[in-house]
C-alpha cells in the first residue's frame, strides 16, 4: 500500500509575522516513500514577508532558495506525478493555503485536494489515545521538526502504524 500520502510545507515566515510563501514542501506516503523540493520564489512574492523566526526554525535561507530552489510550475507538476492518485492529507490547513500559493505561482489549479489528516483518522475509526501513541513512537523514530521531509514522514509513519495496528 502507497496511500494515503502526507503533505507539509515549510514558509517565508510565521503566520504571525506577515504575508508568508512556501520555500519547502515534502510529500511522504505509508510505505516509507518521500520526495521534498525547494521552491525558487516566484516574483509575486517579492514584497512578501520572510521572518528570521521562522528562518531559524526550518534552517532555509533566501539565499540557498534562491539558489537551489526549482521554478513553481516545476515544483507544482513533479508534486503531482509523485502523489499519484493518492489522496492528499495535512495536519493544518495552512498546507492547503500554500498550496494554492504556490498554484497560483505557477498560474495553475493545485493538482489535488489537501484533505485534513483528523478526518481521515475520525473516518477509520481511531481512537485520541491510539492517535497520540502512534505519533509518539512516530516522533521517537522522526523527532527532528520544521523540515517539510521529517514532518510529511512523521505523519505517513503515525498513518502506517495506525493501519499495521502497531498501536493499542
Amino acid at each position: 500500500m502507497t496511500c494515503p500520502a502526507l503533505i507539509d510545507f515549510e514558509a517565508s515566515c510565521l503566520p504571525e509575522y506577515g504575508q508568508s510563501y512556501p520555500i519547502e514542501v515534502a510529500i511522504a506516503k505509508v510505505d516509507g516513500s518521500s520526495r521534498t523540493w525547494l521552491i525558487h520564489p516566484a516574483e509575486a512574492w517579492r514584497f512578501w514577508d520572510w521572518s528570521p523566526e521562522a528562518e531559524a526554525l526550518h534552517g532555509i535561507s533566501r539565499a540557498l532558495i534562491e539558489r537551489e530552489g526549482l521554478p513553481c510550475a516545476q515544483v507544482l507538476g513533479e508534486m503531482a506525478a509523485f502523489a499519484g492518485d493518492c489522496p492528499v492529507y495535512a495536519d493544518a490547513d495552512l498546507d492547503a493555503y500554500w498550496l494554492e500559493v504556490l498554484a497560483h505561482a505557477a498560474g495553475a489549479e493545485p493538482p489535488f485536494p489537501v484533505r485534513f489528516l483528523g478526518e481521515y483518522l475520525v473516518e477509520r475509526g481511531y481512537t485520541r489515545p491510539q492517535v497520540l501513541e502512534a505519533l509518539a513512537a512516530a516522533r521517537q523514530r522522526l523527532p527532528t521538526e520544521h523540515i517539510a521531509r521529517d514532518d510529511a514522514s512523521r505523519l505517513a509513519l503515525t498513518v502506517k502504524l495506525l493501519l499495521d495496528g502497531e498501536t493499542a
